[in-house]
């Protein structure tokens, strides 16, 4: 159970590599048998009221035999069109015929038209617009967010490839209201991953990190996304488990045409890179795969069920078993302290592949890719303290320290995707569509605390605590999902996806060291005394834990047209889902102890000392250091999560220019976690989720919006476990609660949004939630432990304002100009529970009643400003991010809660194309190098909770396509 030798190996990759490999020639093959003095049209086609796409309309140029049919996303191919100036009509029944005039083909290229088309009912006139008209960037987004039916933020391909992103996350950082944590978590309108959730085309994804609801947004390579739209109000036919935000990865199922695209970059990080005082220790030789060779399992004299680990005092007497000890302390590997080496430079590299060729006369779309990432970060400014108010709020000058430790770590980590889609069309009205991705990573762990630890320790004692770890993560989802129009059965829709995911998570020989050093007189000699006291923290300790997670899916959604009463399109839709997650994680637990080993200072001479010192008397045999197994029942468990749902809602014009949109989804909830010691959690409940919405088209290209959704968000299986964890030796147990409950939330929404040119917009929004009982994380500093509770109930509140313009308005020579920004005010407030209230009273006779919500940030600040120049291939960006203080533990009692303060982010980025098929990328990150900074405050002054910096990192490389 605890071997690294995951399913996902070398072998996996090969196999995929080879696939791409006799794609890319049969891909050429096609190419080359198609004709080189021909260009291509192609493009979508969407209801200019609904926003729905348009199912088999009619395209054809205009005087000639070239023509096609819009499939059922919208979207229409002309291949094979000589080069030269085109009339397009676009006729469908029920719709205006369009034409659009002076389309221009040339030779071995594209020419994209998305259109807008108007029903019958508007107007029985032929529309006609140029095809110049239609040149922009992100408009048919845009286009697609005016008819939403819910308040939604989206970000397109032409702008992720603007940007120069290399992955989601990336991408993610201009979204309304939304903020990149870590690299890789994306949170919606200053909400932590909780009240998230994201789908890839339309599927719910696991999360690569078993302990977060969040997905690593940074695994989905950028070149594979055709859009990232994200829904902030709720609809019936979307899961109910998101209050801020519904992130949908869309990738390209048929690609425009052929690429092969492969890049390659390096970074240098200031903290990092080149560091001689960088913190590693020596790993396997398949570490920078992302995966451990065996070198850190459990010893193979350990993994046998019938051999038990004999006590000292029984192997100090009996031989036999004082051997077997003996043998099993010797077997585990000796190195517990990090080391100081060179730290390296961040590295990078992907290739990816598409096509869409004709196979028995139907489109078959493909595109694969794979990346690798080999990444380190260094800080060893870095502080941790803990503080406790002593006396009463009225009468303390200040926190009392209990500990204040210099905290110096390395994480070096190696991640290796791979992801791939095989699309077909059997007919216009069918199409099935298979995804998969898969990913490894591993991230070796190197730390060194050292400093006062006045609650236990006299001033003047060090305390120094060592900690070498490594977390390995593998993750596949695969994905089948087919579409259907049946327009013989009253053009019903068909959609269902059903996927399969897995998780697994090592942690393998995990190594906690930790010593007190003092000043002391030694036969009149001053000299420092080195201990380790079992009475204040673990022996030396090991950890194997091994973490395996099953999730799969299914849903379908079923809907058919018919006319309201003044024959405008409307829409019913019907479906459920079913989503069944099980959990297992084990965990075995190894300390080292001394009989006769004496710590000097020096971890390797100590740690040499393992296994029998004295065999002088057999019948009474002397150990050094031995290792005991420390049973852990409540720390090996067993989980669940079930979820069922149902839904109905309608689509329905109650005008022309107000829409209507509601119903309700029905889910169904059975969490279960059952620990080795008999812990149980279980959770069970049956929610109405009612949601309703009203859309008034104020003009052309304005909308007025309001929106209502009863949403919930659940604790995960590891908040529910009684698993106990620490950050390092002497840290408090972080521990489960089973008697967590799910969180009801009550959202409102109101928006006005002009979509003013192509590509722009303007809008504003308010809203409102209600929670009841919202989970959030607490500190209790007398029971020395850290967990998750509910409080009562919390309320948000705040606006939103967004602008995406092209400065040419403010003069000519700023054409290749524009600004995309937006501004998020939030409010938050809980109730802090009546026993809670009554502990703080104690020691502060007027306390606050209400603190934020937990994970709220009050402001979030997204300014861009971007320079785009086409003729010369010259793209350039400057990213400003801001997060106001976010609570980020609440402290029981009255001692100050902790708060992650405001840390300004600067980014540059950009890209000029060096020949046609040869792009230069660089960027410079985190400019600013601001303090991660996490603090108590206390009558005006900040106390260290935790305090870092990252470091400013410099990447550049190069991107060759075909």
């Amino acid at each position: 159970m605890f071997s690294t030798h995951i399913d996902f190996k070398w072998r996996y990759l090969r196999s995929v590599l080879s696939l791409l490999t006799v794609i890319f020639f049969i891909s050429f093959s096609n190419i080359y048998a198609q004709s080189k003095a021909s260009g291509k049209i192609m493009g979508s086609l969407v209801d200019s009221q609904s926003g729905e796409p348009l199912i088999g309309a009619n395209i054809y140029l205009e005087n000639t035999t070239l023509g096609a049919a819009s499939d059922l996303s919208g979207n229409y191919v002309i291949p094979n069109v000589p080069p030269g100036k085109y009339t397009l009509v676009v006729m469908n029944v029920g719709y205006a015929e369009t034409k659009v005039t002076d389309v221009e083909v040339t030779a071995d290229d594209i020419t994209k038209l998305d259109l807008a088309v108007n029903s019958e009912i508007l107007t029985s006139e032929t529309i006609v617009v140029e095809a110049k008209a239609l040149e922009n960037t992100d408009a048919s987004l845009l286009k697609s967010r005016q008819k939403s039916y819910s308040v939604s933020d989206a970000v397109s391909a032409e702008t992720i490839s603007r940007l120069a992103s290399s992955d989601a996350a990336d991408a993610m950082t201009i979204v309304t209201g939304a903020s990149v944590v870590g690299g890789k978590y994306v949170y919606i309108r200053g909400l932590g991953d909780r009240y998230s959730n994201t789908q890839l085309n339309g599927a719910e994804l696991p999360s690569a990190d078993p302990d977060k609801k969040a997905f690593n947004m940074d695994i989905v390579p950028s070149k594979l996304l055709d859009n990232i739209v994200t829904k902030k109000t709720f609809t019936p036919d979307e899961p109910g488990s998101f209050s801020g935000g519904l992130v949908n990865i869309g990738t390209k199922a048929f690609p425009d045409a052929f690429y092969v695209e492969v890049s390659a970059g390096t970074a240098y990080n200031t903290q990092s890179s080149g560091n001689n005082n960088f913190l590693t220790y020596t790993g396997s030789t398949t570490d920078w795969r992302g995966f451990d060779n065996g070198l850190r399992d459990i010893p193979e004299l350990l993994q046998d069920p019938d051999v038990h680990i004999p006590t000292r005092i029984r192997a100090s007497t009996n031989y036999n078993e004082g051997v077997l000890l003996d043998k099993v302390s010797k077997a585990f590997n000796t190195q517990w302290a990090p080391k100081t080496g060179t730290g390296p430079l961040n590295q990078n590299y992907a290739f990816s592949i598409g096509n869409t060729i004709n196979v028995l006369g139907n489109p078959l779309g493909f595109y694969g890719s794979l990346t690798y990432q080999n990444k380190a970060s260094f800080y060893e400014n870095g502080t941790v303290g803990r503080w406790q108010l002593s006396g009463t709020v009225q009468t303390a000058n200040g926190l009392k320290e209990e500990l204040l430790y210099q905290d110096s770590r390395s994480n070096e980590e190696a991640l290796v995707g791979a992801m791939g889609t095989l699309s077909y069309q059997i007919t216009k009205n069918h199409e099935f569509v298979f995804d998969i991705m898969s990913t490894q990573s591993g991230i070796k762990t190197s730390r060194h605390l050292s400093g006062e630890w006045l609650n236990q320790l006299p001033e003047g004692e060090l305390y120094d605590s060592r900690s070498l770890e490594y977390t390995e993560r593998n993750l596949n989802t695969y994905q089948l999902k087919g579409k259907h129009h049946l327009d013989f059965l009253t053009d019903m829709d068909i959609e269902w996806t059903g996927s399969l995911g897995k998780t697994k998570q090592n942690e393998p020989d995990l190594r906690f060291f930790s010593y007190t050093a003092r000043e002391a007189k030694i036969d009149n000699r001053d000299t420092i005394y080195y201990a380790i006291d079992n009475n204040l923290y673990n022996y030396p300790t090991r950890y194997w834990r091994s973490l395996e997670e099953k999730k799969n899916n299914f849903k379908v959604d079923v809907s058919f047209p018919f006319a309201q009463w003044s024959q405008l399109n409307s829409k019913f839709k019907f479906g459920g889902s079913y989503t069944d997650s099980d959990r297992s994680f084990e965990q075995r637990h190894f300390e080292f102890r001394q009989q006769d080993a004496v710590y000097t200072g020096d971890p390797v001479e100590f740690f040499n000392n393992v296994g029998i010192s004295d065999s002088s008397n057999i019948n009474r045999l002397r150990f050094g250091n031995y290792v005991q197994e420390i049973p852990s029942a409540a720390n090996n468990y067993d989980g669940y999560e079930k979820v069922t749902a149902a839904y109905s809602m309608v689509e329905l014009p109650l005008t022309q220019r107000l829409r209507f949109v509601g119903g309700a989804r029905y889910e169904t909830t059975r969490m279960n976690v059952v620990s080795l010691d008999k812990t149980v959690a279980y959770l069970k409940y049956n929610d109405w989720l009612p949601a309703a919405s009203f859309i008034y088209q104020v003009g052309t290209n304005m909308n007025l919006r309001m929106a209502y959704g009863k949403t919930l968000a659940r604790p995960t299986l590891r908040e529910l476990s009684p698993l106990r964890t620490f950050e390092f030796l002497g840290d408090d147990l972080y521990g489960g609660n089973p008697f967590l409950k799910r969180t009801l939330i009550d959202n409102i929404d109101l928006r006005w949004e002009w979509f003013d040119r192509p590509g722009e917009i303007y809008a504003v929004s308010a809203f409102y939630k209600s929670f009841k009982d919202p989970i959030e994380r607490y500190y209790d500093i007398g029971a020395e432990k850290y967990s998750h509770q509910n409080v009562p109930d919390g309320h948000v509140y705040g606006l939103e304002f967004e602008l995406r313009k092209g400065l040419d308005v403010l003069t000519p020579f700023l054409k290749n100009f524009s600004l995309n920004s937006n501004l998020s005010l939030i409010h938050s407030e809980v109730t802090i529970p009546d026993k809670e209230l009554d502990l703080i009273k104690r020691f502060d006779s007027n306390p606050e009643k209400t603190r934020p919500l937990y994970g709220q940030s009050p402001y979030i600040v997204n300014i861009e400003l971007i320079y785009s120049n086409f003729e010369t291939g010259t793209s350039a960006s400057i990213l400003y991010n801001l997060l106001g203080k976010r609570l980020y533990e609440v402290v029981v009692g009255a001692t100050p809660d902790v708060y992650e303060q405001p840390r300004p982010l600067l980014d540059l980025m950009f890209t000029q194309q060096l020949l046609p098929n040869v792009k230069l990328k660089a960027n410079a990150k985190n400019l600013l190098n601001s303090w991660i900074s996490r603090v108590q405050t206390f009558n005006g002054k900040n106390y260290d909770y935790y305090r870092f910096t990252e470091g400013r990192t410099f990447s550049v490389g190069l991107n060759f396509s075909i």
